[in-house]
């Protein structure tokens, strides 16, 4: 009997070391201070606020927390949308869905929206004067993973003499890779460009902040935000979501091109879409734009 009591001990005190040791290092991709709640609920009581882009420890226990979606929308909407809107406003609205998640910082444990988390560090982006893609991308890449391991580029069948067809492929440590196509029918012609990423280990939350900083930091996209009244309803970086959403798209079609999410933009001159596929192993995010 004694030595069952000694063994059950240790077993409660290993179990207990275990589920304490179930941590990880995420950082906060809000776009500033996170507060950090006592309970999981906005209306608990603030422990502190974590400084951007800080490093703290999430919990990945599967214990079952409240729900916390964040619902983006594209730019010029300044107002919540009403229940009915989120269904027949032909794909304006995106909602997230999320989870609150517990997490430490320093000496305080308490709980955030897993949403505003990333495994990725929260850099900031290395200026681009050529507003080049490839390369912004690619410089960004580098800065979590190191240089690619390996570089290649091929040439794409042509129409006609002057038409640029090529593609890129950078492949990082880990399974990280970028491939950049370029498709004109002559340069400074028509035509586009597509960016395709596979990140190992991010979730589609983590995809949509990393776009959000790739597209918005110098105004890739043509537009002056600061002329734009934006919905501020997370007051984060997600304010800075300016894609619409396609709900339309039928499963047959998602599987065909192997898609689970797909965003668009418009504007004068061309358009820009970006779509998302959560995988087990990671996430594989697609840009593209172009236009006449």
């Amino acid at each position: 009997m004694y030595v069952l009591k000694i063994s059950i001990f240790f077993v409660l005190l290993f179990s207990s070391l275990s589920s304490d040791s179930q941590v990880k290092s995420v950082y906060n991709w809000k776009g500033g201070e996170l507060p950090l709640y006592e309970k999981p609920g906005a209306g608990s009581r603030v422990l502190l606020k974590i400084p951007k882009g800080a490093r703290l420890q999430q919990s990945v226990s599967q214990a079952v927390l409240p729900s916390f979606n964040i619902i983006l929308s594209y730019y010029g909407i300044t107002e919540l949308p009403g229940k009915e809107e989120l269904t027949s406003n032909g794909g304006t609205w995106y909602s997230m869905p999320g989870t609150w998640t517990k997490v430490k910082y320093q000496d305080k444990s308490g709980y955030v929206p897993q949403l505003f988390l990333s495994c990725l560090p929260d850099l900031q982006i290395a200026k681009n004067n050529k507003d080049d893609f490839e390369e912004l991308t690619t410089g960004y890449l580098t800065r979590f993973f190191g240089t690619p391991v390996s570089r290649s580029k091929k040439e794409l069948p042509k129409g006609s003499k002057d038409e640029i067809n090529y593609q890129k492929t950078y492949r990082f440590k880990n399974g990280n890779y970028q491939v950049s196509t370029y498709q004109y029918f002559e340069k400074d012609g028509p035509g586009g460009e597509t960016h395709r990423l596979f990140l190992k280990g991010l979730a589609k939350h983590e995809a949509i902040l990393l776009m959000l900083k790739l597209t918005s930091y110098n105004d890739s996209i043509d537009i002056d935000f600061h002329d734009v009244k934006k919905r501020v309803v997370t007051n984060s970086l997600y304010d800075k979501f300016c894609w619409w959403y396609n709900k339309d798209l039928e499963k047959d079609t998602m599987k065909e091109r192997n898609i689970d999410t797909e965003f668009f933009f418009y504007q004068e001159g061309g358009s820009a879409g970006i779509t998302l596929k959560e995988t087990k192993e990671g996430v594989i995010i697609t840009y593209t734009f172009g236009g006449c």
